[in-house]
């Protein structure tokens, strides 16, 4: 039974953000309120399987990572500061880098909702997706704003938004910054110590 009733308040939730705080730019691609009911209501009912497209609201938890219903998703080909890390200003001030990509992330989201199409992925659990507000990349406008980086791992899809960025000296390139890459393989290594010691 509480299940039922968390997928109905998730389902509502998803359509009153859709009608309550309307974007303009995604407005022209957005499906009607009862579409978005309805995949508000799948997407909260069960993560995400290879190949099936996510649709609906979205919490962000850092600058790379996405939450729809109840799947978790990386966004595609990028590396974004964690939300703990910090970063080095032009005047070599500290700055938490991380909160400050998940919340230009989370305004330039706002109540819009979004449509998420999962890629092969050797991360386990994690669901490695392009995701777009009506046409626009997430992860291309978040290395175009120079608040996360091209993953290395990945096709060079985003290389000229992040030269560019670098070149204007916009988010991360204005400073100094740990490569969020770097960053996310030492970690992995470390829990794998942990785990294997």
């Amino acid at each position: 039974m509480s299940l039922i009733l968390g997928a109905l308040l998730a389902c509502a939730a998803g359509l009153a953000g859709t009608l309550l705080c309307p974007d303009d730019a995604a407005r022209r691609s957005r499906p009607a309120p009862r579409a978005t009911f309805l995949a508000g209501g799948l997407a909260w009912h069960a993560p995400a399987r290879a190949g099936e497209a996510l649709h609906g609201p979205a919490r962000v938890l850092d600058g790379g990572t996405l939450l729809i219903g109840a799947s978790r998703i990386s966004l595609a080909g990028i590396a974004a500061p964690d939300a703990d890390q910090t970063c080095s200003d032009a005047r070599d001030q500290t700055y938490a880098c991380g909160r400050a990509a998940a919340r230009a992330l989370a305004d330039h989201i706002g109540g819009a909702a979004i449509t998420c199409e999962p890629r092969p992925s050797a991360a386990g659990g994690a669901v490695v997706a392009l995701c777009r507000i009506g046409d626009e990349d997430l992860g291309a406008w978040m290395v175009a704003q120079g608040l996360a980086v091209p993953d290395r791992a990945a096709a060079p899809t985003y290389a000229a938004a992040a030269d560019r960025a670098w070149g204007r000296r916009l988010g991360l390139w204005s400073g100094v910054f740990q490569d969020p890459a770097g960053r996310r393989g030492r970690r992995a290594d470390m829990a794998g110590l942990r785990v294997a010691g």
